[in-house]
């Protein structure tokens, strides 16, 4: 047999064994899971004073119209508890914001040392509780500094900002768990809105600046040693102005600590092969008639300490800038086109 009608029969072989295959591919229909939507609990107590307040919601899929209303609980009657001494405070519903509960009383504030849990009494009739935990002493924050940096890299970042760190002393001989949050006021520019003589007006407002990082940490093992340096928040500049930066430094207790862990966990998975199977995270709400079964969230009992720093804002080259930040420029109103836009910066800004 000549070799090239031999390569002619072996392609035949290989075109039949193809189709043989192909005709054997059959389609599978994975079952899609579905699970019951489960209730969520945000909330928060702590000795930095009402209002206090709670969210309830159902968990399920948060990406059809109309979600986050539709998932709202707005029927529930909702207490929190000092166990310790058996006061009891009622949080009503907020008109504006469906799902969201808020203490009315101004004289019941939480305090360091003593007891609290949750209490949610849902439409219907189920009563979910959190376990009664003890409010940590607040650790007072040190200092706080900023420093000027270029772009992170991130496309959705401005060209510049201010790093913002944090200095404080860890309490000796004991077990501190820590959760920090940080925010600013920044100024920002729109095109505004133009008069009859061609001068336009509204173009600069004040705006804040939410962080939604969950930054922990555990003493295990520097106990009692100072916390320098630790990184918080990343505060944008579009313009040259002040920024007006707040943080809090959250005691958390040890189960509130695992809990922002978890969550944490979840948060940064990269979507590879390697990473652990999803899994929901459960906080201390539970069914108080069935404890299996257990709610979404974490009802949070905290000792907090806040800080304020005003940066100056005003060594930066504006010519620059307004390169770098031009297509950061809105068209409109800045009091209607930036989040919470005023023209008036905060007063009385304390540090």
């Amino acid at each position: 047999m000549s070799g090239k009608r031999y390569l002619v029969i072996i392609n035949q072989l290989l075109f039949l064994f193809t189709a043989y295959l192909t005709g054997c591919v059959e389609e599978v229909r994975v079952p899609i899971r579905t699970i019951e939507p489960q209730l969520v609990v945000e909330g928060h107590i702590s000795n930095d004073g009402p209002p206090y307040t709670v969210r309830l919601t159902r968990s399920g899929s948060f990406n059809e119209p109309g979600s986050s209303e539709s998932s709202a609980i707005t029927e529930a009657q909702v207490y929190i508890l000092e166990t310790s001494t058996n006061q009891r405070l009622h949080l009503l519903p907020v008109d504006e914001q469906p799902g969201l509960y808020q203490s009315g009383d101004s004289t019941f504030v939480a305090r360091v040392g003593q007891s609290y849990q949750v209490r949610i009494e849902l439409p219907e009739e189920k009563v979910f509780v959190s376990e009664p935990e003890t409010m940590p002493e607040a650790v007072p924050v040190e200092s706080l500094t900023a420093r000027f940096t270029g772009n992170t890299g991130n496309v959705l970042d401005t060209p510049f900002g201010y790093d913002i760190f944090l200095n404080t002393q860890d309490q000796p001989g004991q077990r501190n768990y820590y959760r920090w949050t940080a925010n600013s006021i920044i100024r920002r520019e729109a095109i505004g809105v133009r008069d009859f003589g061609g001068v336009f007006h509204k173009k600069f407002c004040w705006t804040p600046v939410d962080d939604n990082e969950i930054i922990i940490y555990a003493d295990s093992y520097s106990d009692g040693q100072p916390i320098r340096e630790q990184y918080l928040y990343r505060s944008p500049v579009y313009i040259v102005g002040k920024h007006f930066v707040e943080v809090q430094q959250y005691s958390l207790t040890r189960e509130a600590y695992q809990y922002w862990r978890r969550f944490n966990e979840q948060r940064q998975r990269v979507g590879t092969i390697f990473d652990p199977i999803p899994s929901p995270v459960y906080g201390n709400v539970y069914n108080q008639a069935d404890p299996t079964e257990r709610a979404l969230g974490l009802f949070e009992v905290a000792g907090v300490s806040q800080k304020r720093l005003v940066v100056p804002g005003d060594t930066l080259n504006d010519a620059l800038l307004k390169v770098q930040t031009l297509r950061y420029v809105i068209p409109g109103d800045c009091r209607y086109v930036f989040y919470k836009g005023s023209e008036v910066p905060p007063q009385n800004w304390l540090p």
